[in-house]
């Protein structure tokens, strides 16, 4: 017999962004039928490794109601136009590209990658498709102050404080949408018949029973590691980076000019993240510890502040006492959703932070599973079933993607790079793709699965900023489409100019809307 009984109750383990984003979205769609509590330990630390997100960010905020002008105040959040990359293809100082977040420039009716390399490859792909590059060489914003909340001259995405996320999160969820906050330790797990979940047991004694538990545990995986045994599918052959130093650095003046892309510059054993906040800037290093120790990640972080001059300088004793050290394997739980559990966050699985693919994860998580709740226990099966068929297709997209960067690379300057770049290593969905686009560019059609996370225009950027040499010889589009291209690229050049004169500094209009918050109250109390 089918039961019927319905989900009244969800139990969250864990806090941080994972769990009261989580929180915050089931309640803004269920609050009214649905009981949310947080079991939060007051004895683990929040990870805030993950201070980039996507442009859906704007969206997810929209739908839990926290106001635009509160969460870049409450969260010293900037605003991210994309990611700007230095040294990844040859290693050399003037090796760089940009991954934006706006389309190419007539990009639904032209082959701009064919365009390009005939008619305008005397300029690098993404500045001749589109003007959010040469926006960001200038850091102009993508807005301005009279724009509407969560709208935009150009996409994107933002910047932000983790741990003050988290806290704007918390305070939003337990005060405006009515989630339950318990500060407690889970000790145990309570199985009923069949293993599914129960209820948990605290470590001050008290039971909490539910319907159907989220484990955004992090790491430790309390519910869909340890209860249910659930397997992390290693991905370390192709994505070998397992290891971070992090750092938080002020900026060497309060005036500094604020960089609305997140900067990665590869390094012989890795890479380092450089993250622009309102307040500092958040730094690290992320390196597999099979090429490379701590130490050696430490000195080329000190290397890289030294030489950049909107960075306070710092001692190396200092930076070996700031740091913060991370180990993580590189993986995916490719059942996050067994019985009455779904995992969210970095308990479903963890990559190296190179496309900001750990919030936008954990936010479509989310977000599916506050759009899809089930309304019985019979139908529990069937959710996880279309949940996990789901998921485990982005994750496998979200590695092919990370192992683009590193496949086109051709640097061999260490035993690292030799490894990170062997095709032998690519999946066979991504050695398919690359054998297709040594004669086209990628399209739509190659992109089949639902929600994409990452759209045919990104393959494009980092396809064509890393150089991949696609022969388009025998390619009819880029005659068919010169004529129109040629005429769209002078009204690209007007809306250019208009941007360069029209768009404020970031630091400008990040200072502007700090004053409006405190104007109007909408400033977040510490």
């Amino acid at each position: 017999m089918q039961d019927t009984t319905q989900i009244k109750s969800v139990v969250i383990v864990g806090g941080g962004s994972a769990g009261w984003l989580t929180a915050a979205l089931l309640a803004a769609q269920h609050s009214a039928d649905i009981h949310i509590t947080l079991v939060e330990s007051p004895d683990v630390p929040l990870l805030g490794v993950g201070e980039g997100t996507w442009p859906t960010m704007r969206g997810t905020l929209q739908k839990i109601g926290i106001d635009e002008v509160t969460f870049l105040n409450a969260c010293h959040a900037s605003f991210k136009q994309g990611t700007h990359f230095h040294q990844w293809r040859t290693g050399n100082s003037n090796d760089e590209y940009y991954h934006p977040f706006s389309l190419p420039f007539n990009y639904f009716d032209t082959d701009c990658a064919a365009w390009w390399q005939r008619e305008a490859s005397q300029s690098s792909f993404a500045h001749a498709v589109t003007t959010q590059s040469t926006v960001c060489d200038h850091f102009l914003a993508p807005k301005q102050v009279e724009t509407p909340p969560f709208a935009g001259v150009l996409n994107y995405g933002y910047h932000l404080d983790a741990s003050q996320f988290a806290h704007l999160l918390k305070t939003h969820a337990v005060s405006k949408l009515g989630v339950t906050h318990v500060v407690d330790h889970v000790e145990r797990v309570i199985a009923a018949p069949g293993n599914a979940i129960q209820g948990l047991t605290l470590k001050s004694g008290k039971q909490i029973k539910g319907d159907l538990f989220v484990d955004c545990s992090g790491f430790s995986a309390r519910l869909i590691g340890e209860h249910f045994g659930e397997p992390l599918l290693s991905c370390k052959a192709q994505l070998p980076n397992d290891s971070a130093v992090a750092l938080q650095c002020a900026y060497t003046q309060s005036d500094t000019e604020i960089p609305s892309v997140t900067r990665s510059t590869a390094q012989a054993n890795g890479w380092i993240w450089d993250i622009a906040l309102t307040n500092r800037r958040g730094v690290g290093h992320v390196f597999s510890s099979e090429y490379s120790a701590e130490d050696d990640a430490i000195n080329a972080l000190q290397q890289y502040i030294l030489a950049n001059s909107a960075l306070a300088p710092k001692s190396r004793d200092d930076i070996a006492q700031q740091a913060r050290l991370f180990r993580f394997q590189p993986g995916y739980r490719q059942r996050p959703w067994i019985q009455n559990c779904i995992a969210i966050g970095t308990a479903s699985g963890f990559l190296e932070p190179l496309e900001a693919s750990a919030l936008v994860m954990t936010e479509l998580a989310a977000s599916h599973l506050a759009e899809s709740l089930p309304r019985y226990h019979y139908q529990l099966p069937a959710a996880a079933r279309q949940f996990n068929r789901e998921f485990s297709t982005k994750w496998a997209r979200i590695v092919d993607f990370l192992k683009l960067h590193y496949v086109l690379s051709e640097r061999r300057d260490s035993d690292y790079w030799r490894k990170v770049t062997r095709m032998s290593d690519c999946s066979e969905q991504l050695y398919d793709w690359l054998t297709l686009w040594k004669t086209r560019s990628p399209s739509a059609a190659d992109f089949s699965f639902r929600e994409e996370i990452f759209p045919a225009a990104s393959y494009l950027y980092v396809l064509y900023g890393m150089g991949f040499p696609t022969d388009f010889q025998h390619s009819a589009s880029v005659l068919q489409h010169r004529q129109p291209q040629a005429f769209k690229q002078q009204e690209q050049h007007k809306l250019l100019q208009q941007h360069l004169a029209g768009l404020p500094g970031n630091r400008a209009l990040l200072s502007q809307l700090a004053q409006i918050a405190v104007t109007s109250g909408k400033h977040h109390e510490q």
